[in-house]
């Protein structure tokens, strides 16, 4: 493995903690993560490092992040391009991209492990001791070929708050099974929910309904409890839809071994006109409502997501539109959910009572007009001496009411004011008839997800057989 500050010297730990010194900070920079672990998927080009300060500058952090990128631009911009984004979030960071390599550079601070309160930044370090010193070579070669796994399959992410099995959670499930084959046996069996206590040493499955994992807010499928912080779930960013994802994929696996379960192979994509015919086939109607992401930290944009997809489920149900599903997305240039309904318009069954039984002219009347009517999904029959029928309200198109609700009704969606705000101003609504083409002819991560989307099935479903 080549240490990539032979790629990036402009960018490496020991410039960066020159650079802060001459600024006047006192602190360090350290290499950290799964580089350093040598757990490190050399495709992935991302490499972290982090900035680790006492804890009394935490006011202090914007500033000094600040100071730091006029620096590293000003005394590095001539010998080599450096693209330097800083991430607005609970804690700001900095991305910086030179050579097409990836670099993050985190804020944490000097803690130990017996702090109760530390952020995901103060512990990366300390996860990164743990594991070299827990960990064996032939582990490390097993975690490799877990990340492998999951990545081929489509559940894996090494972002930060993206949704999936991230770098840390597969390096202590090969931990806590011992080996990739023990650990793909052990998935094969899982069922919803497993809670694995790595202090423990110890793993429990419930037996719970996938629905009720879906509607309990908090009840994640699969728990597997931090060694560092016992009360932090490092699976927690795992979906329903993910966990089953790699169950199945195991037991296919363990029956019929193949190397597709450890290349990635990019989905082939189809024009968007033969996507919109496969759409109109299924009678279903979907619609992104999208945000452009502006560099936003992406923890943050999968939980507006979130949010939005709770929200958004919410008030098509309370309004009777028939929903497939709704789910979260996230590129590099935007965000937001996907949404398939069943149709477009609401089927509101609605009870109307007609004339009684003993009038004969006007129950003549009313049977003329709705024995055959196309709206009628009930009746006419007779009930406590009068003629009853029910009958469909179609209601608005989906496109009429979000549009409605977003500019004018924002006020009714419960999330956040900052969100309401942002939905108010800033999301698109786009549906196969106006703006999807744009985008999916256009942003290829969002073609991608949009296609499997439509398509409803595991990324490795497509990928398997290719090899």
């Amino acid at each position: 493995m080549i240490a990539f500050i032979s790629y990036v010297p402009v960018l490496s730990d020991e410039k960066i903690n020159s650079d802060l010194s001459s600024i006047g900070v006192i602190g360090r920079v350290e290499k950290q993560g799964s580089f350093v672990r040598r757990t490190y998927l050399n495709e992935d080009d991302t490499y972290d490092l982090v900035l680790i300060l006492k804890k009394d500058e935490k006011p202090n952090v914007p500033r000094i992040l600040d100071q730091l990128v006029e620096r590293l631009k000003n005394d590095r911009i001539q010998k080599q391009p450096i693209q330097i984004t800083k991430i607005v979030g609970k804690m700001p960071y900095l991305r910086m991209i030179a050579n097409g390599i990836l670099v993050n550079l985190f804020v944490g601070f000097d803690i130990s492990p017996e702090q109760s309160k530390m952020s995901i930044f103060d512990l990366i370090p300390l996860h990164t001791s743990y594991i070299i010193t827990h960990m064996s070579s032939n582990e490390k070669k097993d975690v490799l070929l877990l990340k492998k796994f999951m990545k081929s399959i489509g559940v894996y992410r090494n972002e930060i708050g993206a949704i999936g099995f991230n770098g840390y959670l597969c390096e202590l499930l090969i931990l806590f099974y011992g080996s990739f084959r023990s650990a793909i046996k052990a998935i094969a069996k899982w069922k919803p929910r497993v809670l694995i206590d790595m202090k423990k040493n110890k793993q429990v499955i419930e037996d719970v309904d996938a629905q009720t994992i879906e509607l309990l807010g908090g009840y994640y499928p699969l728990y597997v409890s931090d060694p560092l912080a016992p009360r932090n779930n490092v699976a927690a960013d795992v979906s329903i839809n993910q966990f089953n994802s790699v169950i199945s994929a195991a037991n296919v696996y363990l029956y019929a071994p193949s190397l597709s379960f450890f290349l990635y192979q990019p989905v082939t994509l189809p024009s968007f006109e033969t996507l919109v015919q496969k759409i109109k086939m299924s009678g279903k109607t979907i619609l992104v409502l999208s945000f452009y992401r502006r560099h936003q930290e992406s923890e943050i944009c999968w939980q507006q997501a979130l949010n939005m997809k709770k929200a958004f489920t919410k008030e098509l149900e309370r309004n009777r539109y028939l929903i497939e599903r709704i789910q979260p997305f996230i590129t590099d240039e935007y965000y937001g959910i996907f949404i398939s309904l069943f149709k477009s318009k609401p089927q509101v069954t609605v009870r109307r009572e007609g004339p009684s039984i003993f009038d004969g002219k006007a129950s003549a009347n009313f049977l003329k007009t709705f024995s055959t009517h196309v709206d009628v999904v009930s009746g006419p029959y007779i009930e406590n001496q009068k003629w009853v029928i029910y009958f469909a309200n179609r209601g608005q198109d989906v496109i009429l009411f979000l549009q409605s609700l977003v500019h004018s009704n924002t006020f009714i969606l419960e999330v956040d004011s900052f969100l309401k705000l942002e939905i108010k101003n800033k999301l698109k609504i786009h549906s196969v008839e106006t703006t999807l083409k744009d985008l999916y002819n256009t942003d290829i991560e969002f073609a991608e997800q949009f296609y499997l989307f439509v398509e409803r099935k595991p990324l490795w479903i497509l990928n398997i057989g290719k090899q």
